[in-house]
């Protein structure tokens, strides 16, 4: 008897791609935004993690919709300023 794989959790299975492959088909795709998802994936960090360096980065943030359930986005352009940023050159 064969067995059935477990079906993975959605933050799982993006954990599962690889941050450089989001960035090349973002940047091929004209794609201006980025998700607080996609942050923790990218930074390898928690939401909250994510949320706290936003808010002390200044990062504009795109707020569609209302109240709790509502949709975050983040410049991507700004995004990468900040990594550039926090670079340590020795």
């Amino acid at each position: 008897m064969a067995s059935v794989p477990k079906k993975e959790s959605g933050l799982k299975t993006i954990l599962k791609t690889s941050a450089a492959s989001q960035n090349h088909e973002a940047a091929s795709n004209g794609v201006v935004y980025i998700s607080p998802r996609e942050l923790v994936v990218r930074w390898r960090c928690s939401r909250s993690t994510v949320d706290r360096i936003a808010v002390r980065a200044r990062l504009t943030r795109l707020c569609l919709g209302d109240g709790r359930n509502g949709i975050i986005r983040y410049l991507i352009k700004e995004v990468e300023q900040y990594e550039q940023s926090r670079m340590l050159r020795q």
